[in-house]
């Protein structure tokens, strides 16, 4: 197997939705039993604004490892995206959400989700 990105990985990768030229910090949510792993990883985007029609939740403090955002961000969890693992930026620092980061954006994407 070759490589990938776990579930749970907050990378920076080419902005999924175009709407901005930097790269964007995005959680990795799919996991190895998905196909094309090697190629692919489903993601979702972060922001650092507070304010859109739909809701976003906040990322709290204390559910990275590895590496700090510098502003507050938030999980807009209706922008998912699957990217291929080249737009991602190896040169940009990385790092993994604990297993209560995880549950929090697991939560929030099925809150979206969820009749």
């Amino acid at each position: 197997m070759g490589y990938y990105y776990p579930q749970g990985s907050l990378v920076f990768a080419a902005d999924p939705t175009g709407a901005h030229s930097n790269p964007r910090p995005v959680i990795v949510i799919s996991d190895a039993d998905r196909p094309y792993v090697e190629q692919e990883a489903t993601v979702v985007c972060l922001t650092t604004q507070a304010e859109y029609s739909y809701e976003v939740t906040r990322l709290p403090d204390g559910v990275l490892e590895g590496v700090e955002l510098r502003k507050t961000s938030y999980v807009m969890p209706w922008a998912i995206y699957t990217i291929p693992l080249s737009s991602i930026r190896d040169n940009l620092p990385s790092g993994t959400l604990t297993d209560e980061g995880i549950q929090l954006v697991a939560d929030v994407i099925d809150q979206m989700v969820r009749p």
